[in-house]
This record gives structure tokens, sequence and C-alpha cells, in this order.
């Protein structure tokens, strides 16, 4: 029998269904409120949960040479970053994550925490493979994005002069810190709506641009930096020095072609430029009490003001004493004209004129030849010396002066200076940035000059101190230095000196001047003309070279010029106007293969151009150059 079937009441069942009804009702005008009338303020909410602010990354500018060949670059890296509301939902993959990077978890959890809400800065500027990894995990939250870093070609040989970058990409030291303004890049900024992986699907809006550095061309030869480097490091080494530095330059425009320091360290190893020492330059940062290379100024100033005749002979067999203090020389002459004066190095003689020339004057001419002056290339902090006003002195200091004690100067400073005895008597302002006009100002007359530049070809001769400054092939001028290094209490260390060398090449027609020191050495024979005039040999010589320099003797239809890397006798005749047979001929050459790079050859001389002669360096001993530099050369 069927079970009879209920029904609600009417009044009841007409309740449930108006119920329903107005629930539909409800979800319905809810929905066409959501979907119509509210959608902006959906929209709004969504973006909050998803619209991130993401950096837009700008590459710092280039340095590079004269020659344009590249000295600081930009090399692919990436940048990591994270948003730490994402990131934080996916705490189990953080050990993955650190362990990718080479990051602790505590270190890897400490980055995350030190950025904003919307982005912090894990790693920046790393090796393209850390981003390779974390694609991989494919972790929501952590992102990586192609950017650039610095990279130096020609590492610790440019590190004391070009300096570092640090974590952000701004100059921290040398140039790079000077014009850090100029280089440097700024950053963009942009809002960009990520999916639920945190994965970028749309740019909203760019709310800052990125601009990009603007490059820098420097006067610097590499080649030129490459073995005043190499040469002043081996001498570092090998006389167990403290530091060094050196500088060439151009005698007519002032253009530096090299500035090296030692020691230095290599900024593409990651760890190896901790110590500051390391990457300081030398050359403008580090002031010395100079010696002897100060005497040819004193002498310029006396001959200047005539206070001294160009043909003056003086007495120095007997010890000069001046405030009780006895000045003397280290191996005894007796009676020497001023180019044997400065030739063996004598104290007594150099003295002797700074008594008879005014302080003002010799004060002056240290002055005007950029002494007690900071150079104004770019390099923040560097050093003006220490040139006491004249109205200071004692009978002492006036005398001493000459010898380079009581002053303060830079390897630069001298370059600078000396570059007034080859070019006439202009002081040219050093340049370091290619297309700067040359600023040149007299401060001297031209005969003085000229006086200078013969007599200080006697230094690197036979019986000169700076005899091991000679180069094969060309005239050397130049001037030894030797000062007892201050302990920093009003006193000396015991047999420990800065050792200097100043010079420049050719001496009949100068083109270059190098300054090269070397401080605290405790060498045997720490003298300037041991350790520094070697390193001007080296350099020089590689440094005429490469600029194709060399000595003009007399007219003739013949001349010599220096082979280049990579030249043979086919392009040097055409280049010549000659012909290889002719060349053969005039060479007594037996086959056009026999031609080394660096070795001399002769061609036609070109309509107005000069003979070029070579002459050997003297064969010395180097126990002749030790006595020789200590002044002990025959007269």
């Amino acid at each position: 029998m069927d079970r009879p079937v209920k029904f609600l009441p009417a009044g009841r069942a007409r309740l449930v269904i108006i119920v329903l009804l107005l629930t539909f009702a409800v979800m319905l005008i809810r929905d066409i409120y959501l979907q119509i009338l509210d959608q902006s303020t959906l929209r709004q909410q969504g973006q909050m949960r998803y619209l991130r602010t993401i950096p837009l990354p700008a590459s710092r500018g280039i340095i590079t040479a004269r020659n344009g060949e590249p000295l600081a670059v930009n090399v692919h890296a990436v940048t990591i970053w994270a948003d730490p509301a994402i990131l934080d939902k996916h705490h189990d993959q953080w050990a993955e994550l650190s362990h990718a990077l080479h990051l602790s978890e505590a270190s890897f959890a400490r980055r995350v925490a030190s950025g904003g809400a919307d982005y912090a800065y894990i790693e920046r500027q790393v090796a393209p493979e850390f981003g390779t990894a974390l694609q991989k995990l494919q972790v929501p939250g952590i992102y990586v994005q192609d950017t650039s870093r610095s990279y130096y070609p020609m590492g610790a040989v440019t590190t004391p002069l070009l300096g570092l970058v640090d974590e952000a990409h701004q100059g921290s030291a040398g140039l790079e810190r000077g014009y850090n303004t100029w280089l440097r890049a700024h950053p963009g900024k942009e809002l960009a709506l990520v999916d639920g992986h945190g994965q970028i699907v749309h740019v909203a809006k760019v709310q800052k641009l990125a601009h990009f550095g603007h490059p820098l061309q420097l006067t610097i030869n590499p080649q030129i930096q490459y073995w005043a480097y190499i040469t002043l490091t081996r001498s570092l080494h090998h006389f167990h020095a403290k530091d060094g530095s050196a500088v060439v330059m151009n005698v007519h425009t002032g253009q530096i072609l090299a500035m090296v320091s030692a020691p230095s360290c290599n900024p593409n190893a990651e760890g190896s430029c901790m110590d500051p020492a390391d990457y300081t330059n030398n050359a403008v940062h580090q002031a010395f009490e100079p010696g002897s290379v100060m005497k040819p100024f004193v002498v310029a100033a006396a001959l200047a003001s005539h206070s001294v005749q160009p043909d003056a002979r003086f007495n120095v067999f007997h010890p000069l004493i001046v405030d009780g203090y006895a000045i003397t020389d280290d191996v005894r002459h007796h009676i020497l004209n001023i180019e044997h004066i400065l030739k063996y190095s004598s104290c007594i003689g150099a003295s002797k004129i700074a008594l008879k020339t005014p302080e003002q004057i010799i004060y002056n001419i240290y002055l005007s030849a950029g002494f007690g002056r900071k150079p104004d290339l770019g390099f923040v902090d560097a050093t003006s010396g220490v040139l006491p006003n004249w109205h200071s002195w004692s009978l002492a200091r006036h005398a001493t002066i000459a010898l380079g004690y009581g002053v303060s100067v830079t390897t630069l400073q001298l370059a600078d200076a000396y570059a007034a005895f080859a070019n006439g008597g202009y002081h040219m302002r050093p340049e370091l940035v290619m297309g700067q006009a040359p600023v040149a100002k007299r401060i001297m007359p031209a005969w003085v000059a000229k006086k200078l530049r013969v007599w200080l070809q006697s230094v690197a001769e036979p019986g000169g101190t700076g005899i091991l400054a000679a180069i094969e092939g060309y005239h050397v001028a130049g001037k030894t230095g030797t000062a007892n290094m201050a302990n920093g209490h009003g006193g000396f260390y015991g047999h420990t000196t800065n050792a200097t060398f100043v010079g420049f090449a050719p001496g009949n027609h100068p083109q270059l001047v190098m300054a090269v020191s070397l401080r605290g050495s405790h060498f045997k024979w720490n003298f300037g003309g041991i350790e520094a005039a070697p390193v001007f040999r080296v350099t020089m010589r590689h440094a005429l070279q490469e600029l194709d320099v060399a000595p003009a003797c007399h007219h003739g239809p013949t001349m010599r010029i220096t082979i280049r890397p990579g030249q043979n006798l086919a392009e040097i005749a055409q280049q010549y106007h000659s012909s290889v047979a002719h060349l053969m001929q005039i060479n007594q050459m037996t086959n056009p293969e026999d031609i080394d790079s660096g070795a001399l050859l002769m061609v036609p001389t070109p309509k107005g151009g000069k003979h070029i002669c070579r002459f050997e360096a003297p064969l010395v001993s180097r126990a002749q150059a030790e006595i020789w530099s200590e002044g002990g050369g025959g007269a």
C-alpha cells in the first residue's frame, strides 16, 4: 500500500518560496553591484595585492685610454631582489635559495628583512651563474634582473689610478670616486603587475626613467702604463721597499701617459682589494722628502736671479757648517762647477748656491713649479705636500731646502716640475682627461732651462749618480734623489730612505718626463740612482719606442727608426717611399725577414727630416754604478 504524500501548509510553502526568492535577489543585486557599480574598487584591491615597484637598471659610464682601449667597462651581471610579501609565504624554500647564493640562511633572512615593503636587494652585480641557479628553483617572490658590473681589463696595473666602486656601483676610490657624478648611472623604477608566482605580467607605469653614466677618456697610454707598473713592482720587491709610484708625462702638453702605484690589487678578484694601502694612489696621495732632485730648482733660481753665474765654481772640499749643523758629501771633491755639482750630487755645493740666492726667489720657483699645490685631476684628498713659507725659514732651512729636506712633494709634482727644464721653461698644467687644452706658464727663462737640460745629461753619463738611467740610443737627462725617511717624531729612520729619480728623454730634444720614487727601502745601496733609475731606464725605453721617438743628431740622407711589432720590410719601404731592395742594401741585410721588433732600422730621411744616430749606453759594472750613485764619480 502506498504511503500518503504530505504537503506543507499553504502559508508555510509561500514563506519558503519568498525566502528563497529574497536570497537569490540579494545575491543577484550584490553581483550586479560588484561587477558594474564597484568594479574600480575590486580592481584597486587586486592591484594592491599584486602591483609591485621594480628597479630599472642602468650602466655606469666606461673609462677608456687615449686610444679608446677600455680601462673600466661594464660586463654582464645580475642583480637579485626579493618581494618580501610573496617570499614570506615560501619559507620552506629559503634554505635552497641560501645555498644557491652561497649565503647562510641567517644572512639571507637579514637581507630580505632589510629591504622595503615592495623589494629588498639580496645580491647586486653578481655573476650570471647565480641567476641561472635561482631560476631553476622557480621560487615565487625572488627575482633575477640583468644588469652590469665594473670590470678592469688591466687589473692591478690601473687599480690605484682608476680606483674602485662599491656594491651600489658608486665610486669609492681613485678616479671612479672623483668623477662619480659624471660616471654614475641613475637606475629607474616601474610599477609592474605580477601573477601569483611573482612573475611580471604587465608594466603598469614607469615611475622614474633610468639614466646611463657618461664615458670618460683618459690621456693614459696602456703600453706605457703597463711597463711603468711592471718595472716599478719589480724594483719594489727587489729592494724590499714599502711602496712606490711613477708618473710619465708629455713635456709639451702636460698629458699624463702613465700613473702607477705599488702595492696594488686586482679589483676583478673578489676579496682582493681589502687593504686601502693596495689601492691608494701614492703618486698623488703620498708626500715625502725628495732629496737631491730639488737641487736643479735652486740652481734655476740662482741663475734666473743672477745670484750665481753659469761659470761659477765652488770649493766643496770641507763640510759646510750652518747653524751648528754640518753639511757633507758622501764622497769628497775639491773644486766643482755647477754641472759637476749636479752630476756628483754635491750637497755642499748645492747649499752654497742656495745661500747665495734670496729665500723668496727659491720659494717662488718652487711654488711656480707646482710644489705646495694640490693637483686638480679629480683625486679626492690628493695632497699638496708641504712647502713652508719663506718668511719662516731659518738659515739651516735656507741651506738644506736645496737638498730636499724641509719640504715634501709627490711623484706627480716632480714629473710636472721637471717638464719645465725639458720644454724651455714652462710649467704645464697636468692633464689626465682627453680634450683639455694645454695650459702653460713660464717659470724660468729659456736660457736657464737650456743650461739645466745640458747639465742634467751629465748625471746619466759615466761618473754621474744616475748612470743606471742611461738608455742605449738616446740621450738622457735627469737627477737622482735620496733622503732619509722621516719617522714622524722629528727624526729619521736609520738607513731607510726615499729613493727617487726624475728625468726626461731624449735629452737633446725632450718629449717625455718620468718621475720614480720608492719609499722605505732597507737595501744596503738604497740610493735613487740604484733603486729608481733602472725603473726609469726600462720604462722610458719602451715609452720612446712606443711613440716612435728617436734622438736627432744631424742632417743626413738616412735616419734610424724603431721597428714596431708586426711591421715587415715591405710596409716600412712603402711608408718611407723606398724599396725592400734599397732598405736591405743600406742596412746590409741578406734576408728581408731578418728584422726584430724594437730594433733600429736605417731608412731614407723624409724631406725636412733629421738623421738619427745610435750610440751605445756605457757598459758599467754594478759595483761601479753603486759608487757613482753615491757621488763618487771621478772629475
